[in-house]
């Protein structure tokens, strides 16, 4: 167990609400669909990362979102859906890093193109962040995203926006992202949680090379630290940030239907209980993970 630092480097993660804005609101108004929709599926796995007195600590991950956006007007789209996550964590349950860590949450909220080349995206997720061994209010959280893309031209997209989580070590924090076309086959995607590079190689097969944030904030059961030694982290509030960096590839399998697959290298993992000043690090652990994207 490593001593506590603040480390602003956090904010990457929370600013995953920029992604979020960034070029499905301008498709699905240029086409002035009646209705819209969204899935998206996620599975990870790093192996065994070094963790100072808890030996090598492997990880599963898993993320489901489904949205559906009704076109209110020409300018307005609703978004209702929802998401769930888990990250499972293989430990021994006398160490002070949670097995299990999960979200079930709604997404409700709006895409508003307020300009010619503006677009705007409202956001809240209310759903229960915990570690899911007795859930109760206190395990509910509605973490709000705000964001905006100017659309200068097909090639080049700039993108501001926030992540407000009142119960997160960083309560709000902003961010900037652009994404650039700037050759033939050679995109530049600045937007976190996932910058990358990318180079089409066809007009079914792209390949990239880029990072990627995880995490999210979590709050503990009440017998957690209890149960591991440590009584003070007894309902805490687990900041968690994960790193990965590698190649991967994007292949339209269908025209509604892309599959991304990528491998490389996780070198940090971060459990900041922030409350309690009490912070496990993880290291450098080889990691692979497929995505399906769906849009109808």
């Amino acid at each position: 167990m490593d001593p506590p630092r603040k480390r602003p480097g956090i904010g990457w993660l929370i600013l995953v609400g920029l992604a979020l804005v960034l070029p499905s609101s301008h498709r699905a108004f240029a086409a002035s669909m009646g209705v819209s929709q969204e899935l998206d599926a996620e599975y990870g796995y790093v192996a065994g990362a070094h963790t100072r007195n808890a030996g090598k600590v492997d990880e599963n991950s898993a993320d489901v979102r489904y949205v559906i956006s009704p076109q209110i007007t020409k300018d307005l789209l609703l978004r209702i859906g929802a998401e769930w996550e888990r990250f499972d964590f293989g430990v021994s349950e006398h160490l002070p890093i949670p097995d299990l860590l999960q979200q079930a949450s709604l997404v409700l909220g709006f895409d508003y193109q307020f300009a010619d080349l503006w677009i705007m995206r409202a956001e809240v997720e209310p759903g229960v962040y915990s570690d899911f061994r007795d859930v109760k209010w206190n395990d509910v959280d509605a973490p709000l995203y705000l964001g905006a893309v100017y659309l200068k031209d097909p090639d080049l997209q700039w993108i501001v926006g926030l992540r407000m989580d009142l119960r997160s070590h960083y309560p709000v924090l902003p961010g900037i992202g652009v994404r650039w076309k700037y050759a033939d086959q050679w995109t530049l995607n600045l937007i976190f949680p996932k910058p990358r590079l990318e180079y089409e190689l066809s007009n079914t097969l792209l390949l990239f090379f880029g990072a990627e944030m995880q995490g999210g904030t979590f709050r503990m059961s009440e017998h957690f630290g209890t149960t591991r030694g440590n009584p003070k982290l007894d309902n805490a509030v687990l900041d968690y940030t994960e790193l990965r960096i590698g190649p991967g590839c994007s292949w339209k399998a269908l025209p509604n239907l892309t599959v991304e697959a990528g491998v490389g290298f996780m070198p940090y993992r971060n459990m900041d209980f922030f409350d309690r000043s009490v912070e496990v690090r993880s290291y450098n652990a080889p990691y692979g993970q497929i995505t399906c994207h769906a849009r109808f």
